[in-house]
């Protein structure tokens, strides 16, 4: 739970990737922001037809407070989060798994700050490096560019994660009560409570 943002998308062009990823590292120097490099070029500066399971190119970073960015691909150019590539690695075709080239970002607990910088980020790489690129942003601040909208969208699942971190502070289970019914009480309890 928590506010996030998903996308997914190819590199447009394997000859621009090391200029990618010196741009990348260059805005995570100036912010102090954590990365990694993998592979920085493809092979023979080209796409594969079908997906290496043994290498990935590009690179992550992580802001303070949010989950780690990838801007990693496999050999065919498609966007592929590592962790995404590591759980299929043994996996004859890479391409059975739907889930393989969708990749999220938490960004609640970084702060709306961060999240427009971010936004900002994929914003320039959208224009110059990726094509068939797909973004949804649950702050809507991708899609708008209204920082009240980010901020109020950003409080309300702050007020609701507090809720529900109180509800289980305060909230027992009934006596034979199931998890299933606990959660769904409390669920309610919550929404009722941040509707008043």
């Amino acid at each position: 739970m928590g506010l996030s943002f998903h996308y997914k998308g190819k590199f447009k062009n394997p000859e621009s990737l090391k200029k990618m990823i010196e741009e990348v590292t260059d805005i995570c120097k100036a912010n102090k922001w954590e990365f990694a490099i993998f592979e920085d070029t493809f092979p023979n500066n080209t796409f594969t037809l079908k997906p290496n399971s043994d290498k990935i190119y590009g690179l992550f970073f992580t802001p303070p407070k949010c989950e780690t960015v990838h801007l990693t691909f496999l050999s065919n150019g498609k966007l592929c989060a590592a962790h995404n590539l590591q759980l299929n690695k043994n996996v004859e075709n890479l391409e059975d798994d739907i889930y393989l080239y969708f990749l999220s970002v938490k960004t609640q607990y970084c702060g709306a700050a961060i999240h427009k910088i971010l936004i900002s980020v994929f914003d320039y790489l959208n224009k110059n490096y990726f094509e068939e690129f797909e973004f949804t942003d649950e702050g809507q601040y991708w899609e708008t560019r209204d920082e009240k909208l980010l901020e109020e969208t950003f409080n309300r699942y702050s007020n609701l994660i507090n809720s529900f971190e109180s509800a289980l502070e305060h909230i027992p289970v009934l006596e034979g009560e199931s998890i299933e019914t606990y959660i769904l009480r409390m669920a309610e309890i919550v929404k009722n409570h941040n509707h008043e």
